[in-house]
Parts: structure tokens; sequence; C-alpha cells
């Protein structure tokens, strides 16, 4: 594949025109950047861009419509102001918030939002290396039961 960092991209259909900039469900130039596509930016639930983080993604970006162009009114703002706060909850853990981002981008600017792509994964490639995904702490096992001797 790619030795690139491995990133995900939530990426609304009524933003950039994907059809020519990917292959596979990765774009076609940076083959370890994994799109997903989302009916709209404000779709994206934050505990989907901590889940990527948990499973080994190296960063993950939102892409939405241009700011006030969004189909659905307003989605591209909600989920800029998620990421704003996600990126702040994930400094408090000690995660790096550069490895999270919000991009916005109309159907004809391929070439823009490829740069922007780009421009992240530099970045998250400066980083140092993430810290392996925490597991959940084990329970502890039940107390075995004492038999009463007679």
């Amino acid at each position: 594949m790619s030795n690139g960092p491995k990133v995900v991209g939530f990426v609304c259909d009524w933003s950039v025109d994907l059809v020519p900039l990917m292959e596979g469900g990765r774009l076609r130039e940076m083959p370890s950047v994994r799109i997903i596509r989302v009916p709209c930016s404000g779709f994206v639930r934050p505990s989907w861009l901590e889940d990527a983080l948990g499973r080994g993604a190296d960063g993950v970006f939102v892409t939405g419509c241009p700011y006030g162009d969004c189909l659905n009114r307003e989605g591209n703002y909600l989920m800029r102001d998620r990421v704003d706060q996600l990126q702040r909850r994930l400094q408090r853990r000690r995660v790096d918030p550069a490895r999270l981002g919000m991009l916005a981008y109309g159907l004809h600017d391929g070439p823009a939002f490829l740069a922007a792509v780009r421009a992240f994964v530099e970045g998250i490639r400066a980083l140092p290396a993430a810290a392996p995904p925490r597991s959940a702490p084990a329970a502890p096992a039940p107390a075995a039961a004492e038999r009463e001797t007679p």
C-alpha cells in the first residue's frame, strides 16, 4: 500500500467530487488516506473520529462544503465546532490535537482539496509517533467462592 501515515477522511457527498481522485476507497495520489463518504459533514459523530484514532489511524479529518454554502444549511459549521471541542478534549488526554482536522471545499476544488490533505498528512508525518491505542482495563476476576468445610 503506502508507508505514509494512516489517515481517515470523512468527506461530505456534496463537497469535493471524489470520483476522479479515488481508487478503491483511497485517494489515488495518497494511498495511505482512506476516504469514508458521508451525506453531510454534520452527520459525522465525534465518537467516530475518536474511534478511528483509537483503532490505529495516525490522523483523521472531516471535509464539508465551503462555509456558508452547506446544502444541509449548517452541517459544516456544526462539524467545525465539534472538531474544535474534540481537539480540546484530546489535548487534555495528551493526544496532539493536530491529529484531527476540518476542511471545507466545494465540488470543483479537487486540486485545492488534495493540497490540503497532502499538507495534513505531512503535518501528521512530522508529529511524534502516536501512542498505541489503549485497550479497556480488564475487569477484575470474580473472587472464587470459598467452600465451607464441615
